[in-house]
């Protein structure tokens, strides 16, 4: 009798406790049509954000930041970039993994960097390579610098960051 109360009777239940499958009221199945479309809206709305994530991840790691009046040279075939030190060419200024330095400290920089390698890494062959990030409007008097320091300080490979075109 306590069960069958008027209050109990005219409450008002949610659409969700109302259309519910697996507690049917007075034993009549029914589908609720309010959970489907709100399921539905959230996996759209999961889907879209996981392809976005999935779109901007970088997997090789390497970020290389580019200036906004630096424009890159163009090639038709290029490779992924590995993890070398990068020397950057700015606006006439030289930047060693974002050190600010000279033509002349760029040697010195780079044997530096040469000394760790062997100390941090023993009986393991020193590969020499380094990544040139410069504009592609720079001059060739310029750029020729920074070759020769490369050059002459053990590192003989060189790789230019470009754009694809």
């Amino acid at each position: 009798m306590l069960n069958q109360s008027v209050l109990k009777m005219t409450s008002l239940q949610s659409p969700l406790l109302a259309a519910s499958a697996l507690k049917p009221k007075q034993n009549v199945w029914k589908k609720g049509l309010a959970a489907d479309l709100l399921l539905t809206a959230l996996i759209d709305a999961f889907s879209i954000l996981v392809i976005f994530l999935l779109m901007s991840f970088s997997s090789t790691g390497e970020i290389l930041f580019i200036n906004k009046g630096m424009e890159l040279p163009k090639a038709s075939r290029a490779e992924v970039l590995d993890r070398n030190p990068v020397v950057k060419i700015d606006e006439g200024k030289i930047y060693l993994e974002d050190k600010l330095l000279t033509a002349e400290t760029l040697i010195s920089e780079l044997l530096d960097i040469r000394k760790k390698f062997s100390i941090d890494r023993p009986g393991e062959e020193f590969r020499g390579i380094v990544t040139v990030q410069a504009d592609r409007r720079i001059k060739y008097e310029f750029l020729n610098q920074i070759i020769l320091a490369c050059a002459h300080a053990g590192f003989s490979d060189l790789r230019f960051a470009v754009t694809m075109k």
